[in-house]
């Protein structure tokens, strides 16, 4: 199952508290992917989705509502999409009327009601009311990208309106967002992870929510991991090129017999261990030195190499 499909699923089952909560959430829903029909002189709302739990969250809404029993079909075409295409018909005109009626547009998908008078419906219920639009939003042409791969979720809209709208509640909302178009179709998307959290928390994607942050802790472990596995080579790397040019130095003096005393103990234990650090050869000394000392000692030997050189 997708992570989209997830989401969806969760949604669904969201509890519907009351009939203004779930009129905003059914318009955002059928605003967003609907199509309006005349079937036999009869006017129809129908509504496509690969998603089972799109279905039955739209046919909750309408029972809900308005004590209707849409018709739910489902079309396979294996050479198409194999897990098929759900199809939900609201067929009593009716019933039709009274929805598009409710929901502020037309059978066109022209809004009949302004939109700040939409918005001031939204807003009146405060969070339960965003959280119902934007809930509608996501589940009639919203989708998310699986965390794991990428932070990516978006929505698409149809119409220029559909999007204005959805930007005034956004802005509400404190959900700051990127817009763009695609397709002739017009889009939000957000790829930062903070705020898609504050999204499905909105939009009561609880276990969705739960799983990005799970993910996204997981992420900063294996990040916070390989920074610090990269920051160790770098610092083993810096030893190594050191002390190669430690032992350089130790070769020219030997060479020339010319290395002082109060220096052997030094030589004698970089020439054992070539790959430790300052600190780890001062504790080798008999007894122990502090690093400077060692650093001070190294100094000495690198000068007195560099001058045995220009000789």
């Amino acid at each position: 199952m997708s992570f989209s499909n997830k989401i969806k699923k969760e949604l669904s089952i969201v509890k519907i508290n009351s009939k203004l909560e779930a009129l905003i959430e059914l318009s955002s829903i059928l605003k967003s992917n609907a199509s309006i029909s005349i079937r036999n002189a009869f006017i129809n709302i129908n509504f496509s989705t690969e998603s089972e739990y799109v279905v039955k969250r739209i046919y909750k809404l309408i029972d809900y509502i308005y004590d209707y029993e849409s018709v739910i079909s489902r079309f396979e075409n294996n050479s198409i999409m194999k897990k098929g295409i759900y199809n939900i018909s609201v067929e009593d005109e009716n019933i039709v009327n009274k929805i598009l009626s409710d929901s502020g547009f037309d059978f066109y998908g022209n809004y009949t009601t302004k939109i700040e008078v939409i918005f001031s419906r939204i807003k009146s219920l405060e969070a339960k009311g965003i959280s119902s639009y934007l809930r509608g939003l996501f589940i009639g042409s919203g989708s998310m990208v699986d965390p794991n791969k990428n932070y990516h979720l978006e929505v698409i809209f149809t119409t220029k309106d559909d999007l204005d709208l959805a930007c005034k509640v956004l802005e509400y909302a404190k959900i700051d967002v990127l817009k763009g178009e695609r397709k002739g179709k017009y889009l939000i998307y957000i790829k930062n992870s903070e705020i898609i959290s504050n999204f499905l928390n909105i939009i009561k994607a609880n276990r969705a929510l739960l799983e990005l942050e799970n993910i996204k802790i997981e992420k900063e472990i294996r990040n916070d991991t390989n920074r610090r596995i990269n920051f160790d080579m770098a610092n083993i790397n810096k030893t190594v090129n050191t002390a190669q040019k430690q032992l350089k130095y130790i070769e020219i003096l030997e060479m020339k017999n010319k290395v002082p005393e109060n220096l052997k103990e030094l030589v004698k234990l970089r020439k054992k261990y070539p790959a430790d650090s300052l600190k780890q050869l001062a504790e080798k000394f008999d007894p122990p030195i502090s690093k400077s000392s060692v650093s001070y000692k190294m100094n000495m030997l690198k000068s007195l190499a560099e001058k045995e050189e220009k000789k």
